[in-house]
């Protein structure tokens, strides 16, 4: 694999290639994409067999969870500001912010369904949840772009997935661990509709992970710099809940989330999964990725591109987020 440096790509030509490979990406995501709807997932029959099942750390949690998911118009807002000109990032980021409203959507069924909350209820809830406004700014620090909104999304992505999982196995373990006549596990009710949306988050990241080795590929110091400038202080959403106490408490003491782990099991795979060891080798990356001279290519792993230029000048790029001369 070879990620390409400077020429001999032009800014026009780097810019054409990215839209290129983003094209494609976007073609194998909605041709290849999840394909489920709300309102007809088969689990919401199960709700009310299970609804009393659920513990109240659970409900809280769920309930923050769809408090998040309620922000999609906002989330929507920084897809456009990020595609800019673009008609298949745009593409992309729609199909996204689609997907992800099926989310918000599911939850509600689950809650209405179980009779957890009231109609009016839910209604009071989202719309204190409107009143606060997320943006990409406020998340990162930093303006929007193409290239920061996807690496950003791989570990928000990742850790979402994370989350699903480790509730579906808890909400599962308070159904009373339900299996089938072969001894395999069975997820009903919330606990089926928790896998459905792992699954999907899943997915995103692996279409968000492949956008970001296309900037590495073509414009590999800007891709590099984004992703520092993302997960150098990379948190979940930050955003205003109104159970926003309950919600911090259940987390705590079900142990469902925690800094340690975010490191270890969001981070640390998402720079792997890119090439790198660390944070720090992140950053020794995107600030070394400048001083590689005109025509450089960078590598990652052991095997060079047969289609690089012949005058490039490829470079290792080593998971410590070191450059080295690759011999002739």
């Amino acid at each position: 694999m070879a990620y390409t440096m400077n020429t001999p790509w032009t800014l026009a030509g780097r810019n054409l290639a990215i839209q290129k490979a983003i094209a494609e990406i976007y073609e194998q995501y909605f041709a290849g994409g999840p394909r489920w709807i709300a309102k007809h997932l088969p689990q919401r029959k199960q709700m009310g067999d299970y609804a009393s099942k659920l513990s109240d750390e659970s409900k809280e949690i769920l309930l923050g969870d769809y408090g998040i998911e309620s922000f999609i118009e906002d989330y929507a807002l920084m897809a456009i500001q990020a595609s800019g000109d673009s008609r298949a990032i745009s593409q992309t980021y729609t199909q996204w912010v689609f997907d992800e409203t099926r989310h918000s959507k599911a939850l509600w069924y689950c809650f209405i369904d179980s009779a957890l909350y009231s109609h009016r209820e839910m209604d009071e809830y989202t719309y204190q949840c409107s009143q606060h406004v997320w943006t990409f700014e406020l998340q990162t620090g930093h303006e929007a772009t193409p290239e920061r909104g996807a690496a950003y999304a791989i570990a928000q992505e990742r850790q979402t997935k994370k989350n699903y999982r480790d509730m579906q196995r808890r909400v599962w373990q308070e159904y009373g661990c339900p299996r089938d006549a072969t001894q395999r596990p069975v997820y009903p009710a919330i606990a089926g509709v928790l896998g459905t949306l792992a699954t999907d988050e899943g997915y995103h990241e692996a279409v968000f992970r492949k956008i970001t080795r296309v900037y590495l590929k073509f414009w590999p110091d800007k891709a590099l710099q984004a992703m520092w400038d993302v997960y150098e202080k990379y948190r979940m959403p930050m955003v205003k809940l109104p159970n926003a106490e309950a919600f911090l408490d259940a987390v705590l003491s079900t142990g469902i989330d925690s800094p340690r782990a975010v490191v270890k099991d969001i981070l640390k795979p998402t720079y792997e999964s890119l090439g790198l060891e660390s944070r720090a080798a992140v950053k020794r990356a995107a600030r070394e990725s400048w001083d590689l001279p005109e025509g450089a290519v960078i590598q990652v792993g052991d095997t060079l591109d047969p289609d690089i230029t012949e005058d490039a000048i490829p470079y290792r790029m080593n998971a410590d987020g070191t450059f080295t001369p690759v011999s002739a």
